[in-house]
């Protein structure tokens, strides 16, 4: 795996873009769909711990973002309290709830743990039906 690329975010919305924009680094060595997926699952995250990890703003959330060959590997910490690790079986009737459901619907490969943070990581894996790069 590549060095990891390590940033870290004030908890406020403004991460969300922040995080996103982290992964242009990335264009060039992977599909832009993935790029694409990648800046979605991300945003997501990112948003659930600006909203549900009730962060003090000395708090930063983490975000690590590493390239194993042609898999993305982003990973999320925050202090907060954690939670359980259950995508929605089917999609919320409204807009909220849809992050881990997403997550578990895009990602090759996704999970949590907690050891006094909470971590919250995906892996993408460009498919070579998707191989074509702009």
């Amino acid at each position: 795996m590549t060095e990891p690329v390590v940033i870290r975010l004030d908890p406020t919305p403004r991460a969300v873009k922040l995080a996103r924009d982290a992964l242009d680094r990335f264009r060039g060595r992977l599909p832009d769909r993935t790029i694409e997926d990648a800046r979605l699952l991300i945003s997501e995250l990112v948003t659930n711990s600006v909203r549900h990890a009730s962060l003090p703003p000395d708090q930063p959330i983490e975000v690590k973002l590493g390239l194993d060959g042609r898999r993305l590997r982003v990973e999320v910490v925050d202090q907060g309290p954690g939670f359980p690790s259950r995508p929605r079986t089917e999609g919320p009737p409204s807009g909220f709830g849809r992050g881990l459901f997403l997550v578990d619907r895009i990602a090759t490969a996704w999970g949590t743990r907690t050891d006094g943070a909470t971590h919250v990581w995906f892996e993408l894996e460009p498919s070579d039906t998707t191989a074509s790069t702009s």
